[in-house]
């Protein structure tokens, strides 16, 4: 057994659900609750696989593992070995390995929407909130910039900064 299982188990749980799983570490060697709290977090999993931008066959492929996971907790007998293997079934498909071999037809990306990154921020007490927007306003001009010494137009511009050519007129009347 894991030492500090208890611990693993609450800060897991609330890593998915936040403070409604707290103080549940007492719970962790109880087959019922635990199976509980397991059916919480694999039903925010597979809703939260609905909003993965992937092809077809490969949500597909995640869902039926996170809904194989899901059933075998409906199970009469709880078979923690069988779940275990459909999590990381499940874990496999979501980094691409979708076939028996180790062959990917994905690779995961992952990225920070802005309010992530002010979250991140706040979680780190970081108070130079305010000036982050003008900085990086400030670095795509001196970009747009180089850019535009090295012959680029505003369409490749816009290509490479992935903004609009709007937005790359927009900060070149600036400069």
């Amino acid at each position: 057994m894991i030492q500090n299982y208890e611990t693993l188990f609450e800060t897991t749980i609330r890593s998915f659900l936040g403070p409604k799983a707290s103080h549940i570490a007492g719970h962790a060697h109880d087959e019922r609750i635990r199976k509980k709290w397991f059916r919480k977090v694999l039903k925010k999993v597979t809703k939260e696989i609905q909003d993965i931008e992937t092809n077809a066959m490969h949500k597909e492929r995640l869902a039926y593992w996170s809904e194989c996971s899901l059933n075998v907790l409906k199970a009469r007998k709880f078979d923690e070995a069988v779940l275990t293997l459909c999590i990381l079934k499940l874990l496999a498909v979501l980094l691409g390995f979708v076939t028996v071999g180790p062959r990917r037809i994905a690779t995961p990306a992952y990225f920070q929407t802005p309010s992530q990154h002010c979250t991140v921020q706040i979680m780190n007490d970081d108070d130079s909130r305010q000036d982050d927007h003008e900085s990086s306003v400030a670095a795509r001009k001196r970009l747009i910039d180089q850019l535009r010494s090295e012959g680029k137009t505003n369409f490749e511009t816009a290509k490479i900064l992935s903004i609009s050519e709007y937005q790359v007129k927009k900060l070149r009347k600036k400069l």
